[in-house]
């Protein structure tokens, strides 16, 4: 028999990190920023030290082919050689350039596959709940390991969306077993997820998400829930 304390308890176990996650929120929204920070300031020392070798560069170009001035073989061969230098600098420079790109670009990927699994885990399982309609421990430290891998990977909307999830199941199970009104409420606060999941899934890539969309996937949870009731109501009228 699982008591109504057991549940709350297992429950709020969820939750003890939301308060250090929100105020972690935007400092976990202001990484990327911060990234783009230090790439910058990486990029300008990189550009100074080019001016400052290019400037070096032409003051021992100057100083060389004039030394060697009335050879015309000597000045053909310091302009050769500070043509390879420079070819050679460039080719470097623009090589260590792609290899950085490719490492950001890989990195980005393996995050947004990380976060897509762990994303979709985490409405699997709440589904799950709901479907079952109790208590389930094992599903429960289930949807405990996602809530702290949600904590490392998700942004802070999918955070806060998630935390009233929590809080609706955990309202809904303190009378023992999750009703039909509170397994909708349930599934509504999921949609929320959902868009805030999709959000975050998009920003990834460039590309923002709009009001419509997000209309429209709140819609199609509570259409979702009218032919739920439909299947319902057939079944006891039969």
């Amino acid at each position: 028999m699982v008591t109504t304390g057991k549940i709350e308890r297992a429950l709020h176990r969820h939750g003890r990190v939301w308060s250090t996650v929100e105020k972690r929120g935007t400092g976990q929204s202001r990484v990327e920023p911060k990234r783009k920070r230090a790439h910058r300031k990486r990029d300008i020392v990189y550009m100074a030290l080019a001016v400052s070798l290019l400037i070096v560069a032409y003051a021992a170009f100057r100083l060389l082919f004039y030394a060697g001035e009335g050879s015309v073989f000597a000045q053909e061969s310091i302009l050769v050689l500070l043509g390879a230098v420079a070819t050679i600098f460039i080719t470097a420079t623009l090589l260590n350039r792609q290899t950085e790109l490719e490492l950001r670009k890989e990195g980005s990927v393996l995050l947004l596959e990380q976060k897509n699994a762990i994303y979709m885990a985490a409405i699997e399982t709440v589904a799950d709940i709901v479907e079952g309609r109790s208590y389930d421990e094992d599903l429960v430290d289930a949807l405990r390991v996602l809530n702290h891998k949600l904590a490392v990977v998700g942004s802070r909307e999918v955070i806060i969306a998630f935390h009233d999830v929590l809080e609706t199941l955990l309202s809904g199970l303190k009378a023992g077993e999750l009703g039909e009104r509170a397994a909708e409420d349930v599934m509504h606060a999921i949609a929320e997820v959902t868009v805030a999941m999709r959000a975050d899934m998009l920003s990834e890539i460039g590309e923002e998400i709009d009001d419509t969309v997000r209309k429209a996937i709140l819609t199609n949870s509570r259409g979702m829930e009218r032919i739920d009731d439909l299947d319902q109501a057939t079944g006891s009228d039969a």
